[in-house]
C-alpha cells in the first residue's frame, strides 16, 4: 500500500513537472482553479503548422483555466487591436479566446471573451477574432484562451495586429443600456 502510494505521488509530481516543463514560452497560467487543467504545447500533426497550445479538464474540474500573457500597451495606444487565432474544442463546456484592456490601477478599459458566442462540444479548427480600442491611458493588454468547466481546447498560433477603424470592434459594449438616466421620478 505505502508502495502504490509512493509510486502516485511520484507519477503525480512527474505529471506536474512535465506540464509546467511545456508551457509555451512567455505565456503563463490562470483563471479561477487552473490546478483542475493541464496546460502546455503540442507539435502539431503537420508538421508545417508549427506547434499548438492546449488546455485540458481533469476529472472534477470546477472553474476555469486559461493560457495567458500580458503586454505593454504603450506601441499600441490610440490604435485599434485584432487578435486572431483558431481554437478546436473536444466535449468542452465552454472555450472562449479573449483580450482585455488594462489601465492604471488595474483599470477595465476593454474587454471581450466571446461570451456572447463561445465554443461548447466538440468543435473543428474555428477561426476566432477579438477586435479592441487601445485608449491613450491603456497600461497593459492582456490575452490568452480559457477553458471553463470540462473538455478540452487547443489553440492555434495566434497573432496580434494593428488594425484600421473600418474594422469593427468586438468589445462588451452596453448597447441594451439607455445613453442617460430615465424615469427619475418612478412614474408608471
Amino acid at each position: 500500500m505505502k508502495m502504490r502510494l509512493l509510486a502516485s505521488l511520484a507519477a503525480l509530481a512527474l505529471t506536474s513537472i512535465a506540464n509546467a516543463a511545456t508551457l509555451p514560452n512567455g505565456w503563463h497560467v490562470a483563471g479561477s482553479s487552473p490546478r483542475d487543467y493541464d496546460m502546455g504545447t503540442a507539435q502539431a500533426p503537420n508538421v508545417r503548422d508549427g506547434w499548438q497550445a492546449f488546455i485540458h479538464a481533469r476529472p472534477g474540474a470546477n472553474g476555469f483555466g486559461t493560457l495567458m500573457q500580458t503586454i505593454d500597451a504603450t506601441a499600441y495606444r490610440g490604435k485599434r487591436v485584432r487578435l486572431t487565432g483558431a481554437l478546436r474544442t473536444q466535449n468542452a463546456d465552454k472555450a472562449q479566446m479573449w483580450m482585455r484592456i488594462d489601465g492604471t490601477s488595474s483599470k477595465l478599459l476593454g474587454f471581450d471573451n466571446m461570451d456572447r458566442h463561445p465554443l461548447r462540444g466538440t468543435s473543428d479548427w474555428t477561426p476566432c477574432s477579438i477586435v479592441l480600442d487601445v485608449p491613450d491611458a491603456a497600461t497593459a493588454i492582456a490575452f490568452g484562451f480559457l477553458l471553463d468547466g470540462k473538455g478540452g481546447v487547443d489553440a492555434r498560433p495566434f497573432k496580434l495586429d494593428v488594425v484600421g477603424n473600418d474594422v469593427p470592434t468586438t468589445g462588451m459594449d452596453h448597447p441594451n443600456l439607455p445613453p442617460a438616466p430615465v424615469n427619475l421620478g418612478f412614474e408608471p
